[in-house]
């Protein structure tokens, strides 16, 4: 079929190919640039960080492991006693605690006291022992279970003993996949054929979700799932271990005391070794202490990096210990108002969270997953992990957090 005759100069809307005003393919080259525009790099840094620290391969589908902590030390009378009384109430399950010969001090008033005997959670002390004269006990006073003094000559105590707790996680399947036909695969395009493209993508996805799970993983195991009724775990992350400190800011803006109240908890337990994971509108908070003098506690401009993943600093106020921060920019997209992910913020002791991959199990590409006879290209990335949560206690996370106006 012949062509249009056209006469004079020809214009770039007058000639067969895509332009401005048409998308008919023609013979002039589609200016595309090869490199594909990412909306959101890979922002996976609990994943990178868990990922190069030690791990422990896991041998079956549940983790287990046993927390520790020493004897407790600190029991609570329960009831007013005025100055001559010899016995009043503990708290339910704190007479354990506690036997003869044990010496306590009373922390508001400072006086010293002897237990001569324990029936349950009642005990029956000499008072004022030391220098500090017996005074009015009320409801609620805390005392230190200072030691044992026994006299010369006594009798073995009666040991105690404080069981271990046992900690479990379940491991979770993770696929990600994608697929084209064999006809697509052997296409030319822009940025690189398929499906080596998809695969870059597919690999950042699959990160992420770990990264997810961590965080916001639910522990659960079911026996029997349908259709084909084989069983199902899923891997608890930090919010659903952590208990303690948990820091509800209530919808408002965060104050320094209060963020500062709140690490005090964890910041007690555990090692030194704990970073910051942090929402942009809980460092947008603390941003604005930068502007009303909190300079010198909030570092944004540190530049450092640990385990490759850039950090600013925190400054505690209690202990004095330069805490990490990372930014997770991907929680931007999440809400901030009613308690929406947009304002969470998690501390995460690094030497209390192990990445537990089911061995032969972690993350590995898998090719040529179509069907047998299937005129397609699948593949996917497979993996079966969990994580390990020690010591809730020397964790925590806030949330609920107002964006500053």
């Amino acid at each position: 079929m012949a062509g249009t005759v056209i006469q004079g100069n020809i214009s770039t809307e007058e000639q067969l190919g895509p332009s401005a005003a048409t998308t008919v393919e023609g013979e002039k080259i589609i200016d595309m640039d090869e490199k594909i525009r990412i909306l959101r790099p890979d922002e996976s840094q609990f994943t990178t960080m868990t990922s190069r620290t030690p791990t422990q391969v896991a041998t079956r589908e549940k983790v287990n492991w046993l927390e520790e902590e020493d004897f407790p030390r600190i029991i609570t009378n329960t009831s007013a006693q005025l100055v001559g009384d010899t016995s009043f109430p503990l708290t339910a399950g704190q007479g354990v605690i506690v036997q003869a010969n044990d010496l306590i001090r009373n922390m508001r008033t400072g006086e010293g006291a002897r237990i001569s005997s324990v029936a349950t959670d009642t005990i029956t002390v000499a008072r004022g022992v030391g220098s500090i004269a017996a005074a009015a006990i009320n409801a609620g006073d805390s005392w230190l279970v200072v030691g044992d003094a026994q006299p010369q000559g006594s009798d073995f105590p009666a040991p105690r003993y404080l069981q271990r707790v046992l900690g479990f996680n379940f491991t979770q399947i993770t696929r990600t996949t994608w697929g084209f036909t064999a006809t697509d695969t052997s296409i030319n395009k822009f940025g690189g054929r398929e499906p080596a493209k998809e695969a870059v993508r597919k690999a950042r996805e699959h990160k992420r979700k770990w990264e997810q799970i961590g965080f916001f993983g639910m522990r659960s195991f079911a026996a029997a799932v349908p259709p084909e009724n084989e069983p199902r775990g899923t891997a608890g992350g930090l919010v659903e271990f952590i208990q303690t400190y948990k820091y509800n800011v209530g919808g408002t803006t965060m104050t320094p005391n209060g963020f500062d109240n709140w690490i005090a908890g964890p910041m007690a337990f555990g090692s030194q070794n704990k970073v910051l994971f942090a929402a942009p509108a809980v460092l947008l908070n603390m941003s604005n202490w930068l502007r009303s003098g909190m300079g010198q506690y909030y570092q944004p401009a540190a530049g450092e990096s640990i385990y490759g993943v850039q950090i600013t600093a925190f400054v505690s106020g209690a202990f004095g210990y330069r805490l990490p921060v990372i930014v997770k920019k991907e929680w931007s997209e999440f809400p901030v108002a009613n308690a929406g992910y947009g304002g969470y913020a998690f501390l995460v002791d690094m030497d209390y969270v192990l990445r537990r991959p089911l061995q032969d199990r972690d993350t590995k590409l898998l090719t040529d997953q179509q069907p047998r006879g299937k005129d397609s290209y699948n593949a996917e990335y497979l993996c079966e992990a969990s994580y390990e949560i020690a010591h809730q206690r020397c964790h925590g996370y806030l949330y609920n957090v107002a964006v500053p106006t």
